[in-house]
């Protein structure tokens, strides 16, 4: 037994041992291996081996000692566990001789998690499962989890989509006091609409895909001396649902209707959105009507505004508009034609005005998931944008820009920013502009003019060498993002963007109804805080990771019965172990691997984004052929074997002397 000196020198001992070390706080990153990384605040990353792997879960903060290996490399044993944020997790249930466990779907959590007897619930072997983490494991290593759902069995159909809507936590019922307060607005709606202006006289129309059902903007156009005026009728719920009553606390915690394949997730119940709000022709609904004029030039001069009162009077598809504008005048009802001349006349005025003086989004094919009765992909419809979808989203965008410049000039709104290069990303494309573009690596590229006038360079020289420049340079962007107060959105080249043509599919446009009826009114509406903005983004991202996750769930299952088919592709993805390429014919990414052979690695140019292998060199947006090697269902991953495509090298010097 020590006694009570011997003690106090250990107790020193340790304590001078720890003063030596170096210690450091940061987040837990998972990988596909038992091992992970701990992100440090300073921006370093030091190695997490797998017995430290064992104790934490991905996104855990921690604080960890670190200790440096060969080559300067870091590596962590943990200290303390400061926050977890794992509570919730899915997976399916397996049964290893007497241990139960579930499988987790979390990304970089490759770990089994046990089940103990009470906590299993009626869940069987085998089921996909909702668990909540009842034990974390950093003490031992050992955790546990307890079932709080049982989403169905693999071969259910829609197994998919219930997968991912409990994974992602998407909500999907409506409480009963939103519900009720749905029924008392379908009660109302029609007196409400009643007591307002009627401007149906307009002649406005609903122009969507044929299966829409929520219509939340009908349309009218006239032609004026020197230009046009655009009219545009929104569905308002702004009127009928009031800020924190039950109806508004459902929507806001869904931020906007989820449109996965073959399902809607819709933000307001399904009677209000498809029925008693949604523009339904011959129905007089409450509406915002806004009137734009644009003059010949496409330049837009002045906007008007006022809540009333419209009836639709037909209900055309794209189809309709298309055929009618290519020349078959029975497509649309003849009181239809004037209307719709002037809104293709204007469209074409306002993407010519865009393309000078703003930017244009690349015009890429949509791709129209059909399931069959199981919830499975039966086929894939490539769809090319045709002229009225061009015309319905000119017509949109010119609407949200008005809008934009009204509540920038208020200093209100909810607004959609996008703020050009990511910051940490800056070096980088300095440095590639240096070597190409000397005079626009100077310039502040996060100002509006100076973005602009780079963009607009590469766009118009389309020799390889600037095409690719622009194709790395996008990489680099940060994704757009919504905020309380005005600012630039880069991506289309606005000073000033914010949107109101779908109340009843999004929040923030639900939001800016109020904004612009409390101005109308002389008063002015409650301001969406930085945490409900941050919320809402949130929510927004939490809907497209959903969305990707159950369309690649579903495209797997779809090319299993592909493997050995050749496709024509794109390079969308470049990187030390091979290629990302999307098939042209479905939309579908799989990736070609090129790092197998230890003999014969790919030399990969991390700057340029450029991959050279047997004497090709291979970039973003290049033409392949590919043919689908394997699939794996339980991993989500298509692996593509590369047939030919890529640039020979004695073609490419420009691309040889940059990587030198």
């Amino acid at each position: 037994m020590l006694n009570p000196d011997a003690l106090k020198q250990l107790s020193q001992l340790k304590t001078d041992i720890r003063s030596t070390k170096e210690f450091a706080e940061g987040r837990v990153r998972g990988s596909n291996g038992k091992f992970g990384f701990v992100m440090l605040d300073d921006g370093r990353e030091a190695f997490l081996p797998p017995p430290e792997m064992e104790r934490v879960f991905p996104g855990d903060r921690v604080r960890v000692c670190l200790n440096e290996e060969d080559k300067g490399k870091l590596s962590a044993e943990l200290d303390d566990l400061l926050e977890s944020e794992l509570k919730y997790l899915v997976g399916q249930y397996v049964q290893r001789g007497q241990g139960h466990f579930v499988q987790p779907s979390e990304n970089g959590l490759t770990r089994w998690i046990f089940l103990p007897p009470k906590a299993r619930g009626k869940a069987q072997p085998g089921e996909f499962i909702a668990c909540k983490v009842i034990r974390h494991p950093f003490r031992d290593g050992k955790a546990q989890a307890k079932v709080v759902e049982v989403i169905g069995k693999p071969e259910m159909p829609g197994i998919e989509h219930a997968f991912v809507v409990a994974q992602h936590r998407l909500p999907e019922k409506f409480s009963d006091a939103a519900l009720k307060q749905a029924a008392e607005i379908r009660e109302k709606l029609s007196e409400v609409a009643a007591s307002r202006k009627d401007e149906s006289d307009m002649g406005f129309v609903t122009i969507d895909a044929e299966s829409t059902r929520d219509m939340d903007d009908a349309i009218a156009a006239t032609s004026r001396e020197g230009g046009w005026t655009l009219h545009i009728a929104v569905a308002d719920p702004s009127s009928l649902i009031e800020p924190g009553s039950p109806l508004d606390k459902e929507a806001f915690q869904r931020a906007h209707s989820q449109y996965l394949p073959g399902e809607t997730l819709p933000m307001l119940p399904r009677e209000l959105c498809e029925d008693s709000f949604s523009l339904l022709p011959g129905e007089l609904r409450p509406a915002l009507v806004l009137h734009i004029d644009i003059d010949s030039d496409g330049s837009l001069g002045d906007s008007r505004y006022e809540f009333a009162a419209v009836r639709s009077r037909h209900k055309l598809s794209y189809t309709q508009v298309s055929r009618f504008i290519d020349g078959e005048d029975d497509a649309v009802p003849p009181e239809q034609h004037d209307s719709m001349r002037a809104l293709a006349e204007l469209s074409k005025a306002r993407a010519a005005f865009r393309a000078s003086h703003s930017l244009i989004m690349e015009d890429r094919p949509d791709y129209e998931i059909h399931l069959d009765e199981r919830r499975k992909i039966a086929r894939i419809e490539k769809q090319v944008r045709n002229v009225a979808q061009r015309m319905i989203e000119e017509a949109m965008l010119a609407t949200n820009i008005a809008v934009g410049e009204k509540l920038a000039a208020m200093q209100q709104g909810c607004f959609s920013v996008h703020l050009g290069f990511r910051d940490e990303r800056l070096g980088e494309v300095k440095s590639l502009l240096k070597e190409t573009l000397p005079e626009h690596a100077e310039k502040d590229l996060h100002q509006l003019d100076n973005y602009l006038a780079l963009v607009k360079y590469l766009e118009t020289h389309h020799e390889p060498k600037m095409q690719n420049l622009l194709a790395v340079l996008k990489r680099m962007l940060r994704p757009g993002q919504l905020a309380n107060t005005p600012g630039a959105h880069l991506g289309l080249g606005l000073a000033a963007y914010a949107t109101v043509t779908s109340p009843i599919r999004k929040y923030n446009d639900l939001h800016n109804h109020r904004v612009l009826r409390a101005a109308e009114e002389g008063q002015r509406a409650a301001a969406l805080d930085d945490s409900q903005v941050e919320t809402l983004q949130d929510s927004l991202v939490r809907g497209r990771q959903a969305n990707r996750a159950l369309e690649q769930w579903l495209y797997c299952q779809f090319m299993q019965d592909k493997v050995g088919n050749e496709f024509a592709g794109k390079i969308t993805l470049v990187n030390g172990a091979g290629l990302g390429v999307r098939l042209d014919d479905y939309g579908i990414d799989g990736f070609v691997r090129l790092n197998t052979d230890k003999k014969n690695l790919p030399a990969f140019d991390g700057k340029h984004l450029v991959l050279t292998h047997n004497d090709h060199s291979y970039h973003l947006e290049q033409p392949v052929t590919v043919k689908v090697s394997s699939v794996d269902v339980d991993k989500r991953r298509i692996a593509l074997e590369l047939l030919s495509g890529g640039t020979p090298l004695a073609e490419v010097p420009a691309a040889a002397e940059a990587s030198e």
